[in-house]
């Protein structure tokens, strides 16, 4: 088991993140987040995001997954019939490797390609889709070289977990974006980052931010416990998350809160 004593936090994550400059020590930080859940083989694809550059669409980014994997994948062009980036095109949760094999038909090639994972060591596999304004962008994912009983997976802490690594990444390689134009009268502020968070809802995720309860919120603001769960509720439509992990990340990323 984990010494929780010596857990690498997430919020210790997501400020070590902020502050990486090259892609080297941004995936060294992921083997960190990752290890102390037993995973300790990584692979970030890229589908297609249009925010980033074309030479590393439909291809690893940053990995170490066998080398007899990656050339197996590319020569065979699994990724016109790898099951799990199939089943992540219809999904917003992480998804685990076995479990799906388990409840599926695989073809005999699917069958063939994780078989060939397998022997390269990689077991408790589970990957996690990014989804982006232009459909499923990229997938990360992570898997165990030990056999079994080897990944303690929290799957909302994963999920955040890699939402804050992708947008780190895509902070490094995305194009450069065009200097921004002053907002006509007609344009509404409503879309602007935060998709209509009010201020109040910003303040009571940055409480949520620093580990708060719905209670504890409550009492700091001074209002009832049910209209904070009225505002999470409409801080998680907004924000498109299904867990308070998920819905600080996104707020992060939308310039809602700050780390």
């Amino acid at each position: 088991m984990f010494d929780v004593i010596h857990r690498y936090q997430f919020e210790d994550f997501v400020t070590d993140t902020h502050r990486a400059t090259a892609d080297e020590e941004l995936f060294a930080l992921l083997k960190r987040a990752v290890a102390q859940h037993g995973y300790d083989r990584i692979s970030l694809w890229v589908i297609d995001d249009p925010d980033l550059p074309q030479r590393v669409h439909g291809r690893g980014v940053l990995h170490n997954f066998p080398e007899e994997l990656r050339t197996y994948y590319k020569e065979n062009a699994c990724d016109r019939y790898d099951p799990i980036m199939l089943a992540l095109r219809t999904r917003t949760t992480s998804l685990d490797w076995e479990a799906h094999e388990r409840r599926s038909d695989y073809k005999p090639v699917q069958t063939r390609l994780y078989d060939v994972a397998r022997s390269g060591g990689l077991h408790n596999g589970i990957s996690t889709p990014m989804w982006g304004r232009s459909g499923l962008v990229a997938s990360l994912g992570l898997a165990s070289t030990e056999r079994r009983d080897a990944t303690y997976a929290n799957p909302d802490l994963i999920a955040a977990v890699t939402a804050q690594f992708y947008l780190s990444y895509k902070r490094l390689n995305a194009h450069p974006q065009p200097q921004s134009q002053p907002q006509s009268q007609g344009q509404s502020q409503g879309q602007s980052p935060g998709q209509g968070i009010t201020p109040k809802q910003a303040e009571i995720l940055s409480w949520v931010a620093a580990g708060k309860t719905d209670q504890e919120i409550a009492d700091i603001l001074c209002i009832s416990r049910n209209t904070v769960d009225t505002h999470m509720r409409q801080i998680f439509a907004r924000l498109g998350a299904h867990s308070r992990v998920t819905a600080v990340v996104r707020g992060i990323a939308e310039g809602v809160i700050r780390p």
